[in-house]
């Protein structure tokens, strides 16, 4: 996979946030997060594009919600039920965060399972290698017998 850098690694993240949190699987984000992590080389940069990406992209959903929707009047229905009236932001900074995390840790998630495909890739070719430089140092040997 190429290195794209951050900035464009944190856009598909978020087109890949989006698409899938229009599915209706929250799940989905681990994936998300993951795909967006392909695109850097260290883990640390694909915990934060996981999780900026992700976080970003519901952040947009949720403000688009808040608009056009009666999003807020559900997030202060649901905070009422704790007994906390009026705080229905903190549902949704809540539930941005916790989708944020979710992002950040499939883009860990993605990037060591890319890791560990290579590492495996790597070494039967390594393998392979060497088995085929043997096998042609001894047929080497055989025909000069």
């Amino acid at each position: 996979m190429p290195n794209l850098g951050f900035l464009p690694a944190l856009i598909i993240t978020i087109v890949f946030g989006i698409v899938f949190q229009l599915t209706g699987d929250w799940k989905m984000m681990l994936i998300a997060g993951a795909l967006g992590a392909l695109f850097v080389r260290r883990i640390r940069k694909a915990f934060l594009v996981g999780l900026l990406g992700v976080g970003i992209a519901w952040s947009l959903l949720f403000a688009y919600l808040v608009l056009t929707a009666q999003a807020m009047d559900v997030a202060n229905f649901f905070i009422a039920l704790l007994g906390l009236e009026g705080l229905g932001a903190v549902v949704i900074i809540i539930s941005v965060l916790i989708g944020a995390l979710l992002g950040g840790f499939g883009g860990i998630l993605g990037r060591a399972l890319y890791e560990l495909i290579d590492e495996i890739i790597s070494s039967r070719s390594g393998e392979a290698a060497q088995s085929s430089a043997t096998a042609a140092k001894s047929s080497e040997g055989s025909t000069k017998e």
